[in-house]
């Protein structure tokens, strides 16, 4: 069964392993409003330290954005972090990411990474990050206990049960 990452660098900087549309949509989209606000607090305080509309401090607000473009190489490298381990569940290469320098095929293969299933049970790249095959049991763990009233199977159960007839008295 696959492990659950825990820590910002199993979660975002590690490009060994698998990694489901789940967790790739949900952790793309942490990444995206990390973005967003540096952006936003970047704009904000170029504006403030620029000074006066008429005569900006151009200078002030250079070294603003320079600042806020060094806070943002973390988040593009784990974006491609995470699209590495989403091609290798796919079971394609990590070079494949590449592809995500050129205008137009990045879109496609963005949305080829949240569309498509990963393989089924392990490849080349790990184990399945879903924990194995589909319709496989899942084991009894503490935080989910096996239900003592589930039948392993259904082959003993009557297949002719009729509605009970109505009786006259």
């Amino acid at each position: 069964m696959h492990q659950i990452d825990t820590g910002i660098k199993e979660n975002f900087f590690q490009w060994k392993g698998r990694l489901n549309r789940k967790r790739y949509l949900n952790r793309t989209i942490v990444i995206f409003l990390a973005g967003l606000a540096i952006y936003i607090l970047m704009a904000l305080l170029a504006l403030l330290v620029g000074g006066d509309p008429a005569h900006p401090d151009e200078t002030a607000a250079m070294g603003v954005v320079g600042f806020f473009t060094l806070l943002r190489i973390p988040l593009t490298v784990a974006s491609f972090m995470l699209m590495i381990r989403r091609l290798h569940d796919v079971g394609l290469s990590g070079y494949f990411c590449l592809a995500a320098f050129v205008p137009f095929v990045n879109l496609g293969l963005v949305l080829y990474l949240f569309f498509k299933q990963g393989t089924v049970g392990d490849n080349a790249y790990g184990p399945d990050p879903l924990g194995g095959a589909v319709g496989a049991a899942a084991p009894s763990t503490p935080q989910r206990p096996e239900n003592p009233y589930a039948r392993a199977t259904y082959g003993d159960t009557p297949t002719d049960i009729a509605p009970p007839r109505d009786q006259k008295d």
